[in-house]
């Protein structure tokens, strides 16, 4: 591979409207779930935690599973000069 095909690789993974955007982001927000669900896992879940504990790991699940899903979902091209063939700019 030369350095030309590894930068249309690189972009193709940057770029909002490839296919490969979407894969790099689902692999990041794979890896975060990941890190959130054994951090957050019990050793003997027979010992009960208060109420606040609680509540707070199922605040901080939601405000992370939104912000993962935004950063996996929240992305859209927007069209430039050069993507619509215009000339001139």
């Amino acid at each position: 591979m030369d350095i030309e095909q590894i930068r249309g690789l690189v972009i193709s993974f940057f770029a909002v409207d490839s296919i490969w955007s979407v894969a790099l982001r689902g692999g990041i927000w794979f890896a975060i779930a990941l890190v959130i669900v054994i951090s957050t896992d019990v050793a003997n879940p027979s010992s009960t935690g208060s109420l606040k504990r609680n509540l707070g790991f199922f605040l901080l699940f939601i405000a992370m599973s939104g912000g993962l899903i935004y950063l996996l979902f929240g992305f859209t091209a927007v069209p430039t000069a050069s993507a619509a063939g215009v000339e001139g700019y």
